[in-house]
Parts: structure tokens; C-alpha cells; sequence
């Protein structure tokens, strides 16, 4: 099953978590693994916290370049091929649950490609 939670609520990490952010949040020990393919692009980033991207736009973007990256990353497809098998997982980065996010967004979107990962909550 899919959750989702932020880096500073741990109670709300059930299963195996996975960091799904490009940094590491400072002096947190890792306790997760890291998931790189699912990282959205610098660029990304960097356009939607100047201003420059709504959050819409950041997630068409971010789907965009999950679709792509679905089918050239062999990493990103050995995960897929397997995420079912995983059990209980959540996904983790740094916005406190109730934010715009973008591991939302990847979650919804491995959910429709993967229905039987199944829904737990997302934070």
C-alpha cells in the first residue's frame, strides 16, 4: 500500500520509506532509501519556488517527465515492474502534510499505472 508523508512527521511513515526529494534534510540521520528517478528537475524546482510556475504547471511538468523517464530509465522501470511486491510504503520529502507537493503528485500518478500498489493515506 502507497502512503506519503514529510521528512519531520515519522509517525506517519508506514513500511519502508523512500525519499523521493533531491536534497536530504539536514541533521536527519537516513533511515530511508532514495529513489533519484522520481526526483523532479532542478530546473522545475528552481522555476515554481521564484514564482515563475503555479502548482499546476508544476505537476503537468513533473507527469510529463515521469511518463518520459518511464520508459528510458531501466532503474525507474526495474522499480515499477516491482513496486507492487513492496508491501506497505511511503513515499518522503519535506513539505508538512496538508501542502502542494510534489510526492503527491508522483503518488497519484503511480497509482494510475500501478492500481494495485493500493491507496494508504497520503500526507
Amino acid at each position: 500500500m502507497l502512503y506519503t508523508a514529510s521528512f519531520y512527521a515519522p509517525q506517519n511513515w508506514i513500511g519502508q520509506p523512500f525519499r523521493v526529494s533531491r536534497q536530504h534534510p539536514r541533521g536527519k540521520r537516513v533511515q530511508w532509501e532514495s529513489l533519484p528517478f522520481f526526483y523532479p528537475d532542478r530546473e522545475l524546482l528552481r522555476a515554481y519556488r521564484n514564482g515563475e510556475l503555479g502548482f499546476e504547471s508544476l505537476s503537468a511538468t513533473y507527469r510529463q517527465e515521469l511518463d518520459r523517464k518511464s520508459l528510458a530509465d531501466p532503474q525507474m522501470r526495474d522499480w515499477l515492474k516491482d513496486a507492487t511486491k513492496l508491501g506497505d510504503f511511503t513515499l518522503l520529502c519535506f513539505e508538512p502534510a496538508g501542502q502542494p507537493c510534489h510526492r503527491l503528485v508522483l503518488a497519484r500518478w503511480l497509482l494510475e499505472r500501478l492500481p494495485a500498489l493500493g491507496l494508504g493515506e497520503l500526507r
